[in-house]
């Protein structure tokens, strides 16, 4: 999202996957959204998600879409029309 002097003010992430075991239908993951701070409030991240969701799902086919999200923002995401689903393990390099 961009403000009137063309400054990026929200932004995200939409990767597609195809899944093999779903009759090679794609599932949408949406990642690293962020709003700036000075912006926050005027419901730029529920815009955002909302954009990427519709992108997923009603343009690119999407069966479902999903993204991880750190504990403090479930009640955001909810607000958005998320559900809780299981839980993420990662690995990283050592």
């Amino acid at each position: 999202i961009v403000d009137e002097s063309g400054k990026i003010v929200a932004a995200g992430t939409l990767i597609v996957e195809r899944k093999f075991i779903r009759m090679c239908g794609t599932c949408g993951h949406i990642e690293d959204i962020v709003v700036d701070s000075a912006q926050r409030g005027k419901n730029l991240g529920k815009i955002l998600l909302k954009s990427l969701k519709d992108l997923a799902m009603r343009e690119l086919g999407c069966y479902k879409v999903i993204l991880d999200c750190e504990e403090g923002k479930v009640q955001f995401y909810e607000k958005c029309g998320f559900t809780e689903k299981g839980r993420q393990m990662t690995f990283y390099r050592s």
